[in-house]
């Protein structure tokens, strides 16, 4: 028997508290290396000059949103099942469209899905040495999936008055809208995460050329920037993987759409907090880069140029 969409609103509730929590842990971890220097003895705060406050700030905002989300996720229920007192039962309070909460949790995953993307082509944009012609198209998809999304709340915000209907249903006004937005997001998740990938890989070549000595040995040994690239294919693959599965629900018209997109929040968030921890917490050795929680790296004969470190 398939589930109905009150059934997947109280899974919803379950799975994205879960998450949720994983999520403060990640956020903790997070906030302390972004905020404390990482081999410090004790407590002590990183100078003014070194806190990448960009990362900070977009920390404590999918912090807002996560938490943001979750409280709209219990109060829509408790509203649903307890305060509705209109025909149709809950499942008319879950399907419109028009309703505030609804309109305010499609704003909320819709935001987050843009911060998210928007962080991965500011990453592209310094790992590539600013060069504006890479990151061109991806800004442009970006610009695009902010009309969608513009477009979507729209969509939604005047469908007071028409009958309630799903998302997932042909018959919904937004439908084609989601699809095209969930498209470019997965676009700019693919192709920044490939050019940054590319990148790292290009610099950790050029460092091995340009260091004299290296055995063959020490040259299979695997740097820290090979560990960084490990880590962001990772956590890209991560978000991406779920990103795709709940886009495929959505083109199918599956009610566990409205679970796996909150879901999603928790993950992208869990996802960029991973990059800034694991980064943090690699080993210092004598490999010739520095590699900090902000990514920060260069090759040795950029560093003896005297050329500035890229910092995400």
């Amino acid at each position: 028997m398939p589930i109905g969409i009150s059934e997947v609103e109280l899974l919803t509730v379950f799975l994205s508290s879960v998450f949720w929590g994983m999520y403060l842990i990640t956020s903790a971890y997070c906030l302390r290396y972004l905020l404390w220097e990482s081999n410090a003895k004790g407590a002590k705060l990183k100078p003014a000059s070194s806190i990448n406050w960009l990362m900070l700030a977009m920390a404590l905002v999918l912090l807002i949103l996560c938490t943001f989300n979750t409280v709209l996720l219990v109060v829509r229920p408790i509203q649903a099942f307890i305060f509705f007192t209109g025909p149709g039962g809950p499942t008319t309070e879950f399907v419109g469209l028009s309703h505030m909460p609804n309109i305010l949790g499609t704003c909320n995953i819709a935001f987050g899905k843009l911060i998210s993307d928007a962080i991965l082509i500011y990453r592209c944009w310094i790992v590539l040495n600013r060069s504006i012609t890479v990151v061109a198209f991806p800004f442009l998809l970006w610009l695009g999936e902010v009309a969608m999304v513009l477009f979507i709340i729209f969509l939604e915000a005047s469908a007071r008055g028409k009958p309630p209907v799903l998302l997932t249903e042909a018959a919904s006004d937004p439908q084609a809208a989601i699809s095209a937005a969930w498209t470019i997001s997965l676009a700019i998740n693919i192709i920044t995460t490939g050019f940054i990938v590319y990148r790292i890989w290009r610099i950790t070549m050029d460092s091995v050329q340009d260091s004299p000595g290296l055995s063959g040995r020490s040259v299979r040994r695997k740097t820290r920037l090979q560990r960084v690239t490990r880590i962001i294919i990772e956590s890209g693959l991560m978000y991406t993987t779920v990103a795709f599965i709940t886009f495929v629900t959505f083109a199918v018209g599956n009610d566990i759409f409205y679970m796996l997109s909150n879901v999603e929040l928790q993950i992208l968030s869990i996802a960029f907090n991973l990059i800034i921890i694991r980064v943090s917490t690699q080993p210092s050795g004598s490999e010739n880069y520095i590699v900090q929680s902000d990514l920060i790296f260069a090759p040795p004969r950029l560093l003896q140029q005297g050329a500035s470190l890229n910092t995400v």
